[in-house]
């Protein structure tokens, strides 16, 4: 649908976006998955018959799950892309691999953070989107949705999204964690492929012509969104989804299997093209669309992650080994480890720290772990998501020289908070990432970052 996109552009039938709007085009952004073509791969996805990639790159890592990590060189290309350019609306294309039975070909979604930017959100859900949705069914006749699928029978029947689209690890739930105007869409996979490829560049056709002629409530929603400030504020760290107050329409459409004829025993589902209307039914459902949070915490002014007496008169740490390298690299000690991690990451998502450069009073807030658990099974690589319990109290110590702070006063602090939070469920800390710390043994008795609401110079 970019190919094709770009060839408009080329034949002059954009020129009018032109005039408002620059564009930035990766037709492809996992170009090894891409390339690692094969009929076994998405056996039940209509086409295309000669085969399609992998959602993996060459690493075996899932791009759309690096958001807050940055392992791979990909999404640090992208993060980095992001900071210098700074977009205000940015689009991740899809086809899912798990299509729910329904009538939709296109579902789309945006950034399910509750953090988010109430601004930014009101303007996709309430005026974008509905615009788009009621053009392209006037237009072509097709019904569009939000992404999700049904679930539960009797009275727990329901259209639900997916509750982990509200963490950053996800590029489009990223993209609105840092104030960007961030949409989704997932073509599913019972279309056909020229279905999917159509569907798809009637929704870039129909999203852009909308920024293009609304630039200047675009701007200032997202220059809004960057300057507000959310120190003091009660964020969240965790969440569920929540019931939409009124009933929505669902569609469904039969489909069909369709033998692939260079696949022994493994039929793909099919809606077919041009299928009669008739054969089109809905339902009215309760519909699970958005998260709020299960549970809170306090955005402070400033982050920081003290140097330990140790660490500060032991020979420093080499930065980590290349993309994702070993969760706190392999010299120095525990806490210089852990540092040039942190300091790695957040160089890689643009986030502003500073280093002191000499020991100072420190009073705020540190983290008492009452428990320290990870994950029985890998995910991502050797990832085990780790989890803490425990409890925010007063602390009054001094911070030695080499300290890292991270002020809360900065453009990606939303997207910081998340980050650093010892509760987060997609931080440094849930991904390993502060590992060489909190994975000793005997395990530390308190978080390694300390918060406080006064400034740190």
């Amino acid at each position: 649908a970019l190919l094709w996109l770009l060839r408009s552009i080329a034949k002059g039938e954009r020129n009018a976006w032109l005039k408002t709007t620059v564009l930035l085009i990766n037709p492809i952004y996992n170009a090894d998955g891409n390339e690692r073509v094969s009929v076994s791969n998405r056996g039940s996805q209509a086409g295309p018959v000669g085969g399609m990639g992998t959602r993996e790159n060459a690493q075996g890592l899932d791009l759309n799950r690096d958001g807050t990590k940055m392992e791979t060189a990909e999404a640090r290309s992208m993060a980095g892309l992001l900071t210098r350019y700074q977009p205000h609306v940015a689009m991740d294309l899809h086809t899912t691999d798990g299509s729910s039975t329904s009538g939709f070909n296109m579902t789309y979604e945006t950034s399910l953070n509750p953090n988010n930017s109430k601004a930014q959100t009101s303007l996709l859900r309430d005026v974008l989107l509905p615009e788009i949705t009621k053009n392209v069914k006037a237009k072509h006749g097709s019904d569009w949705f939000y992404y999700g699928g049904v679930s539960g029978t009797g009275e727990q029947r329901a259209w639900r999204s997916d509750a982990e689209l509200a963490k950053p690890r996800y590029t489009s739930t990223y993209y609105g964690v840092r104030n960007i105007l961030g949409l989704l869409t997932e073509t599913y996979s019972y279309a056909s492929f020229k279905t999917r490829i159509v569907e798809t560049y009637w929704f870039l056709e129909e999203s852009l012509s909308y920024v293009a002629a609304h630039g200047e409530t675009v701007r200032d929603v997202v220059a809004k969104a960057n300057a507000e400030s959310i120190i003091g504020q009660q964020l969240a760290v965790r969440q569920q989804l929540v019931k939409a107050p009124a009933l929505q329409k669902i569609v469904f459409a039969p489909t069909i299997a369709v033998r692939n004829p260079y696949v022994a025993d493994r039929p793909y589902r099919l809606r077919p093209d041009g299928q009669d209307r008739a054969a089109v039914t809905s339902e009215m459902l309760p519909f699970f669309g958005t998260a709020e949070p299960t549970e809170t915490t306090l955005a402070p002014r400033v982050w920081v992650v003290p140097m330990t007496a140790a660490a500060a008169a032991a020979t420093p740490a080499a930065a980590p080994g290349g993309f994702g390298g070993g969760r706190g690299g392999a010299q120095g000690t525990p806490t210089q480890r852990m540092m040039a991690t942190v300091i790695d990451r957040l160089e890689a998502h643009g986030i502003r720290y500073r280093v002191t450069t000499a020991e100072q009073p420190f009073s705020g807030d540190r983290f008492k772990i009452a428990t320290n658990t990870v994950e029985t099974r890998e995910y991502q690589g050797a990832h085990k998501g780790r989890t803490l319990t425990g409890a925010w109290e007063a602390t009054e110590q001094t911070v030695p020289a080499g300290s890292l702070v991270i002020p809360m006063d900065q453009p990606l602090a939303r997207l910081a908070f998340i980050l650093m939070d010892p509760r987060s469920d997609d931080g440094f800390m849930w991904w390993n990432l502060l590992d060489a710390v909190l994975g000793q043994s005997p395990a530390p008795a308190y978080y390694p970052v300390l918060r406080s609401m006064n400034a740190v110079n």
